[in-house]
């Protein structure tokens, strides 16, 4: 666990001992369980960095402790440090007012020792006394008597495992802090401790509770150890109740956990609680007055909370509440809110260096382990507790490569032992249709559309909007902003499982069939296999007699599958029937799935006559027809049948020319999708007809002209989108009658140069699409559409904006970037848009800004980038804007701006980058977290230094350009703005200076990601070793560099740019970035040698261009992840380098051509 909290360090505990005695022994096994444990421990040797000043920082450390610990040995009092730390403490803990305390350990020595009743200590001070000055000695002598009169462990007669965890338990109820233990291979993601912390608001008042819910194994208990290790000490008490959801089912359980609860509020053990309310009125008296954190391990259900923990109203203002859960019902229907957060999945990089440090001992794998390594941790889903079981079994086998391949082979059929008892909870608890359901998604639709799913599980009375709900609550599903069901591999491994735990030998013993094999085995079988439900299988040809088998099909999906014989009377289950690339001939006969609600005939070879159609028309309760990518259909077939069908897809039939006039016969159609049918020249009348018609996608075709009138009779449809189809001119003017769209899009359409003035009638528009479309003005009537939030007319024929504009009451952005045409001055009624937040005019030919601009007071973003018709001084009414966060002057000429400026509180982004008319700029708000500056023709630019939210810097100066002397009070010299600089905060993560020497050290800037240094004159550039967060790092057009600094500490970094540096000859350190993904080098002309690069591991893109003197490349042969290798302009080189197989290689090299003696 990390210790520090601000700039310094802070301590829980100080141990102060002689290293010659005992730091290799007993004093480093108990550094280590307290660390465990989260007990911020100093101890010197690891907590003083190099170059910090020992006695300052011993000083602070004892200062900021709570515990003192001194270790008694033999040669302790030899020690003069040992001593003086000693007299510290006790200085300290005397004026303390009891909030310290000196805890001894009489390690091989007696209190007698220490309290100088024997020779040991007397000696040794006698020895002091004869070179230091006698106040100093007489006060060391007196800490080690009063010291050795505390009371304190003795472990002569004790074994140090006991007395260790003795010491570890006495400091937790002092600190009254009971950390909770974590492994030492935790690898903490600390974006969700962070994202906990925050939902718990730790420094507003109230109270408040977080809901932390996920799968079993995925770490949820382990996340709130942590954040209880972080933020108990901020506390009055604390209480961790664990495993609440097993104990609470015991007969005494309830009243087993309130006394536990009690016990680590009052520290105490006798807690006398006869019956469960009893323990509720105690526990509400109890925590009335105390600031508490309180964490319920595994609740499931939901009046647990209230037994435990009462009510949250009734807890002490600032105390919180977390929850640990596999069930969202647990905490949803509280009466008070408790927040939910949902534990993600584990990075793959975070995976892989758990299951390393749990394999290896160490974070990453060996070079000839790692690919085996990725796959198991991909395997297992990248969830915890399989990977520290799997890690666990791993780590005394490194060198049988053949066992870790078996594993991997074995995980890949099924879950861990471990891991499938934790995931089987949440699926016994869930009811018979539930079951069902999560089988179907494990076996059958993980990554897939929820729609189609849903139309099979509601003719089978699955419920399924319900079972889904349950399975999101419980976390064993994720549905996602596209619709598509998400399940973690140990959780879909879990479903396929269950189904196939009856006997893997007999696949027809299988409910849901999934793989090919299995499939053709009960097929040949010819038995009856009441058991399958789903099957899976390709290029198949079926008869009746096998099909007579299957009683209970209900989901049959293949590619290139056939049906012989006569089916009359079979399939009475199917209710979905995937047939990819169905063949143009049709030969079955009665082939009549009543009960189908899905047919999905994608990429198929069929056509209108398809002899299909007429025995499937029969399938009467059909709800969804796909027909996308059936690219021989030329019309749609007669559709007047299917009047329960709610989705038609025929996206990507790019020969379809016509829509057959039954589609007016679809009164429940909802969506139609025409995506891509490029053909199409126009729409039936009937169209208008589909009243229920929500979501209608329309082809992107040239060949679509017109829209018919009867458009706007589909009052049922929420968007209206007509992308791309340049040979639409004009929209049909009952477009007005689309009453209920919330979008409107015609996008691309370069041909329609205005809008029908019946637009105004569109009540419900919410936001309005024009980009790239041919639009040159606005009607009128736009002022008419009251509900509108967005408007994008990006990149059209736009000449000005209407003064109509501003009756958008309601408007919140409006983009009109890259609108070429766009000039004049933008009207004074933007100043009634009093909801506006972005105002997007960039690389416009607007060429003023009025002084309403300022009245819309929640605008948020104002975007003038490029606009070069803009110029003189931006009015002093700007500094009105109170939440303006983004302002981007960049690319205007603008020549001032106003001082008011300095007074937008939420300014956060300020760009100034070419503005070459700009002569002055004032002092910037403290509030800025990114400026983009180019100084080349400022006279005043300012300091810099109140800056203290500062991330980004990219700051450009041009050192010809300073003015008279009379300005120099006022003028920021190069000089003046690196010192400026210097004094920026530590937060500043991005760093770009052009024409500006850096500064002389980095030492302010350890989180910086990326450094950028350009056109400098210096000849040696500062030391890089405070930098070690830092990603990218591109130094150029410096001609005078003669070296860089050592790069071998920046082990973080990914991207280095080194270009146009010609003095320089050599890169040191660039063998030992081993996190590099990008090397590229250019224009280096002096540049002599490269060191040996095989530990750069992780490089995939290294680019070389002419580099004039330099011979050799070594090392790029055992880079597997080298995905790109560029040497162009090496005159010099002697050969090419070696480099991996799948390398793709650009070069002009050639050979050097050898002369042979005559």
């Amino acid at each position: 666990m990390e210790s520090a909290t601000g700039s310094r360090n802070e301590y829980d505990v100080f141990l102060s001992f002689r290293g010659l005695d005992t730091r290799q022994t007993f004093t480093d096994c108990l550094y280590e369980v307290m660390k465990g444990t989260g007990v911020r421990v100093f101890r010197d040797d690891d907590e003083i960095q190099v170059g910090q000043n020992i006695k300052d920082e011993l000083w602070h450390a004892i200062e900021s402790s709570k515990i003192y610990m001194p270790v008694f040995s033999k040669t302790y009092a030899s020690s003069k440090w040992c001593l003086k730390e000693l007299a510290k403490m006790m200085e300290v803990t005397s004026r303390s007012n009891g909030t310290k305390e000196i805890l001894p350990i009489f390690f091989d020595v007696s209190p007698g020792d220490v309290k100088l009743k024997t020779s040991l200590y007397k000696n040794e001070l006698s020895n002091h006394a004869k070179i230091y000055e006698a106040d100093k000695v007489k006060a060391w002598e007196k800490a080690l008597v009063e010291v050795g009169k505390l009371k304190g462990w003795k472990p002569r007669n004790v074994g140090h495992g006991r007395l260790i965890t003795s010491v570890v338990e006495d400091v937790l109820i002092k600190l009254n802090n009971r950390n909770k233990i974590l492994t030492k291979h935790l690898v903490e993601d600390r974006k969700q401790v962070d994202a906990v912390i925050e939902l718990l608001g730790i420094n507003s008042g109230g109270t408040h509770s977080v809901g932390i819910r996920g799968i079993g194994g995925i770490g949820k208990t382990t996340l709130a150890k942590v954040i209880f290790n972080k933020l108990s000490p901020h506390f009055d008490c604390s209480s961790f109740l664990e495993n609440v959801r097993e104990i609470s089912r015991r007969s005494d359980g309830l009243v087993y956990l309130q006394k536990k609860l009690l016990s680590s509020i009052h520290r105490s053990r006798n807690n006398e609680l006869y019956d469960v309310d009893c323990g509720i009125d105690m526990i509400r008296r109890q925590l009335s007055n105390k600031k508490v954190l309180i964490v319920v391990d595994d609740m499931e259900e939901k009046d647990l909370l209230e037994k435990l923990v009462g009510e949250c109203d009734g807890l002490k203002s600032g105390s919180r509440v977390i929850i640990t859960t596999r069930n969202l019902s647990a905490i949803r229907n509280e009466p008070k809110t408790i927040l939910d957060y949902e534990v993600k999945e584990m990075e793959s990089d975070q995976s892989l260096q758990l299951f390393c440090r749990h394999a290896f001992g160490k974070d990453f794998p060996p070079g000839d382990y790692e690919s085996l390594a990725r796959e198991i941790v991909s395997t297992l889903g990248n969830l915890p507790l399989a990977v520290e079981v799997i890690g666990s079994s791993l780590s005394c086998k490194h060198d049988n490569r053949a066992l870790w391949i078996e594993v991997l082979e074995k995980l890949r059929k099924a879950p861990l032992g471990k891991v499938r008892e934790s995931l089987m909870i949440s699926y016994e608890e869930l009811e018979k249709e539930q079951k069902q359901v999560f089988l179907d998604i494990a076996c059958l639709f993980v990554q897939e559309d929820k729609t189609y799913p849903i139309f099979m599980w509601s003719d089978c009375n699955y419920y399924p909007n319900y079972a889904i709900d349950v399975l999101l609550h419980r976390s064993l599903i994720k549905v996602e902003s596209d619709s598509k069901f998400r399940m973690n591999d140990q959780v879909r491994d879990l479903g396929r499982h269950i189904v196939q735990e009856g006997d893997c030998k007999y696949p027809s013993k299988f409910s849901r069939v999934s793989t090919h094999e299995d499939a053709l085995n009960i097929l040949r079988s010819k038995q009856g296999n009441e058991h399958v439900e789903a099957l899976k299988v390709r290029g198949h040809t079926f008869t009746d007699e096998e099909l007579l088998n299957l009683p209970n099909l209900r989901f049959l999906r293949g590619t290139g599958l056939n049906f012989v014989g006569n089916f009359k009377d079979l399939l009475p289950m199917l209710r979905w029937l995937s047939w990819h690339h169905c063949p143009p001939e049709f030969t079955a006969t009665n082939f009549c799935p009543i009960n189908l609600v899905v047919l999905d005939l994608s990429s198929s070879d069929i056509t209108e006559k398809w002899g299909g159609w007429t025995q499937i028309q029969m399938a009467k309760k059909l709800k969804a027809l796909d027909l996308r990518n059936c690219k021989c259909l030329t019309r749609t077939p007669d559709l007047s049948n299917f009047v329960d069908l709610e989705i038609l897809i025929l996206a990507g039939c790019s020969r379809l020319i016509t829509v057959d006039c039954s589609i007016g016969k679809l009164q429940l159609l909802k969506t139609m999708n025409m995506d891509g049918c490029d053909s199409l020249k126009e729409l039936p009348e009937e169209v208008g007809y589909l009243e229920s018609l929500r979501e209608f996608i329309f082809p992107r075709s040239s060949k679509l002209v017109t829209l018919t009138e009867s458009v706007g009779n589909l009052k049922s449809l929420s968007s209206f989108s007509v992308k791309y189809c340049k040979g639409i001119d004009k929209l049909p003017n009952s477009i007005g009658g689309l009453v209920r769209i919330t979008h409107f899009s015609i996008k691309g359409c370069e041909g329609i140069k205005k809008l029908p003035h019946s637009l105004g009638g569109l009540e419900s528009l919410v936001k309005l699409d024009l980009s790239f479309s041919g639009i040159e003005s606005l009607p009128d009537s736009i002022g008419n559409l009251k509900k509108i939030k967005v408007i994008d007319m990006g990149s059209t024929k736009l000449k000005s904006l209407p003064d109509a504009i501003g009756q958008l009451e309601m408007l919140e952005e409006l983009h009109c970037p890259e609108c070429l045409d766009l000039s004049g001055e933008v009207p004074n009624s933007i100043g009634n848009l009093f909801h506006l937040q972005i105002l997007d005019l960039s690389c416009t030919r607007i060429s003023g800004l009025p002084t309403t601009i300022t009245y819309p007071s929640h605008l948020e973003e104002l975007h003038v980038r490029d606009c070069r018709d803009l110029t003189g001084e931006i009015p002093d009414a700007i500094g009105k804007l109170s939440c303006l966060r983004i302002l981007d002057f960049s690319g205007t000429c603008i020549s001032r701006l106003p001082a008011t400026i300095s007074f937008l509180p939420c300014l956060k982004e300020l760009g100034l980058k070419e503005c070459e008319e700009l002569r002055r700029v004032p002092k910037l708000p403290s509030s800025l977290i990114s400026l983009v500056l180019d100084a080349y023709h400022c006279e005043i630019i300012p300091d810099l230094s109140n800056l203290v939210t500062l991330d980004h810097l990219d700051l450009s100066f041009h050192r010809y350009k300073l003015k008279a002397p009379y300005q120099l009070e006022e003028l920021m010299s190069p000089w003046k703005i690196v010192e400026s600089i210097h004094q920026l905060p530590s937060s500043l993560s991005t760093l770009h200076l052009t024409d500006i020497p850096p500064p002389q050290q980095f030492s302010n800037f350890m989180n910086l990601s990326s450094l950028s240094i350009s056109s400098c004159s210096m000849a040696h550039l500062p030391e890089l070793e405070h930098l070690k967060k830092l990603r990218e790092l591109s130094i150029k057009v410096c001609p005078s560099l003669e070296r860089i600094p050592d790069l071998s500490c920046l082990k973080s970094l990914e991207t280095l740019y080194l270009s146009e540096l010609g003095s320089l000859v050599a890169i040191q350190g660039l063998e030992e970035l081993e996190s590099l993904e990008s090397l590229q080098i250019i224009c280096c002309e002096s540049l002599e040698g490269l060191p040996q690069l095989s530990k750069l591991v992780k490089l995939k893109s290294f680019e070389l261009h002419d580099c004039q003197v330099l011979q050799a490349i070594e090392g790029l042969g055992c880079l597997q992840r080298l995905k790109h290798l560029t040497i162009l302009g090496c005159v010099s080189l002697k050969r090419l380098p070696d480099y991996p197989r799948f390398t793709k290689l650009d070069t002009d090299w050639k050979e050097p051509e050898t002369s042979s003696a005559d």
